[in-house]
Order: structure tokens, then C-alpha cells, then sequence
């Protein structure tokens, strides 16, 4: 994630711990799934442009990091892509206290 600006990881960090509290709950398919960019900015970025978000969204499949499709000036059905997942499965143990923990020192 060297390759990610900070806004970025804060929000791939927060969807991945999105992730984690919907399971056990949902199996990880529905678990790891954002109806658009709208819900991400609405959980994770309030305060930020519609567009800005979408925009953020967009790089990171860019990147490789999210799935999503185009549609409506959104970024659309929006998922964690598996090497993502292993990265932060890797990085943090499914421990959502150390997730946050980093969460809260690269926060935009």
C-alpha cells in the first residue's frame, strides 16, 4: 500500500474493518460489498464531495485494490479485491483494535 496516499488507505482501512464487523453475521461475498461510492462516502467520509469519493474509489480499482463498476457519476457494487484482503489479513490478524489504531494516526 506504499503506492496509496493516506485519504486512500483511511479508506481502504475502513472498509475492510466494515468488512470484519459484518461477519459473522453475512458470509464475506455480502460481508465485502458497497452498494456505491455514496454509501463509502456517507460511512467512512461524511464531509467529503459525492465526486471525490467516487473519484478515490475509481484509482483504487485502478490500482487493483477495489472492484467497481461506472454508472450515474458513482462508483458502483464496489468490493475489497483478494489482494487486498490478504494484505490486510497479513498486516493486522483480523484485529479490528489494531486496524483502528492505524486508522486513526494516517486519518486525512
Amino acid at each position: 500500500m506504499d503506492d496509496l496516499t493516506k485519504e486512500q488507505q483511511y479508506l481502504l482501512l475502513s472498509m475492510y474493518k466494515e468488512v470484519l464487523s459484518r461477519q459473522p453475521a453475512l458470509g464475506l461475498d455480502d460481508a465485502n460489498y458497497f452498494s456505491s461510492s455514496d454509501e463509502v462516502r456517507n460511512l467512512f467520509s461524511p464531509d467529503s464531495s459525492s465526486d471525490h469519493i467516487a473519484s478515490q474509489c475509481w484509482k483504487l480499482s485502478e490500482k487493483g485494490y477495489l472492484f467497481c463498476g461506472r454508472g450515474d457519476d458513482l462508483a458502483n457494487d464496489i468490493s475489497l479485491t483478494d489482494k487486498t484482503i490478504i494484505y490486510m489479513e497479513n498486516r493486522f490478524s483480523k484485529k479490528i483494535n489494531a486496524i483502528i489504531d492505524f486508522i486513526l494516526k494516517i486519518k486525512p
